[in-house]
């Protein structure tokens, strides 16, 4: 698979994190709002541990947002459903009028 045309996920915990600060939290409040260890959440954060299925409401919540935000869903779906509009775009065209999307594409970079 071309990574460079893979779409940009942030890692969730990276998100939690970001999500967190945006917030104004400490990790030590995050889990006080959850029920868990701040150790936990600090887990998360790293990427050492994903948040299990039954704190993910819970985390949301205390973040203001709801699951799918969390997740990224929505965000993602909006992407690829970019992706699919170009490409539906780039295949209805004839092969010499692709070859001069790509190379106009191409020169945007």
């Amino acid at each position: 698979m071309d990574t460079n045309n893979a779409i940009a996920v942030e890692p969730l915990g990276v998100r939690i994190k970001r999500l967190r600060i945006a917030s104004g939290l400490t990790q030590g409040q995050l889990a006080a709002l959850i029920g868990i260890s701040s150790t936990a959440v600090g887990n998360w954060e790293s990427g050492e541990f994903l948040p299990k299925v039954r704190y993910l409401a819970k985390l949301a919540g205390a973040l203001g947002i709801d699951v799918s935000e969390l997740l990224d869903a929505a965000k993602c779906i909006d992407e690829l459903a970019e992706e699919v509009q170009l490409l539906t775009l780039f295949r209805s065209l004839t092969k010499e009028r692709q070859l001069i999307a790509i190379k106009l594409v191409e020169a945007l970079k």
